[in-house]
């Protein structure tokens, strides 16, 4: 059963963002992201004391938004993923080619569930494998439930909009968690400065949704196409590293 008064502070408190946004734009996102299917099942994460409260928006993605909420143990993100997104043609080559969602039926909202489900089973992988990546606490539908990583005043900086004091440190960083996500037999296949965070010194890989087991048909591809974005950003911050070194390094060579 609904708590309807908590359902009622919920839609409120999304007017209130909605109210405040910037442009027409922005406030179409608030509506596509809080459709009233994705309302009530954060109404009912909140009921099963998965959440207690959501709070304010993070940052909004290609594929989802992401929110700051509590957790009974504290600050949690909230990941919502657009089930309208104009981008589900592009998730649909991640999920239809992997062996573990043969059976997704190909529409839209479909694919969008099983991208949600994605991203929470390839973190819990990567996780267990020793990959620093946020913690998967629970998915239902379009909603996946991680920590969060950041404090009060900020979410975790991009590793694009940091001034790193030593990037040498900092690519070794982030090949470790690489190793690792590979030791999980998985490839992230979109890795980049985009989709690592920075926080007390560390690398934090995110927005693994797309990520593929080792055995996927593209995997090797995106593996390698990973080490070229990595290698790339690195080599740009004085660090002499190459596409070719950086896989050899991962796969342990």
């Amino acid at each position: 059963m609904i708590d309807e008064r908590k359902l009622h502070q919920l839609e409120a408190k999304i007017d209130a963002w909605r109210t405040k946004a910037k442009g027409d734009e922005e406030r179409k996102t608030f509506a596509e992201v809080f459709d009233r299917n994705t309302l009530l099942l954060i109404a009912k994460l909140i009921n099963d004391g998965v959440l207690e409260t959501v709070d304010y928006p993070v940052s909004t993605g290609k594929e989802g938004n992401v929110f700051h909420a509590t957790g009974p143990d504290g600050a949690v993100a909230i990941k919502i993923y657009r089930v309208n997104t104009s981008t589900y043609r592009n998730m649909a080559n991640y999920v239809l080619g992997d062996s573990r969602f043969r059976n997704v039926r190909r529409t839209q909202r479909d694919i969008i569930f099983a991208w949600a489900q994605k991203e929470y089973k390839n973190l819990l992988g990567m996780r267990a494998a020793g990959a620093r990546v946020p913690k998967a606490i629970e998915q239902r539908n379009n909603v996946l439930v991680m920590t969060y990583i950041g404090d009060e005043t900020r979410p975790a900086p991009r590793l694009r909009e940091v001034k790193l004091d030593d990037a040498a440190a900092g690519l070794a960083d982030l090949v470790e968690t690489m190793k690792a996500i590979r030791k999980a037999g998985l490839v992230h296949g979109d890795l980049s400065e985009y989709n690592v965070l920075v926080w007390e010194g560390r690398m934090w890989v995110i927005d693994c949704g797309q990520a593929v087991p080792l055995k996927h048909g593209h995997a090797e591809e995106w593996f390698l196409r990973d080490c070229r974005n990595v290698a790339r950003y690195f080599r740009r911050l004085g660090v002499d590293t190459s596409p070719e070194a950086l896989a050899k390094e991962v796969k342990g060579g």
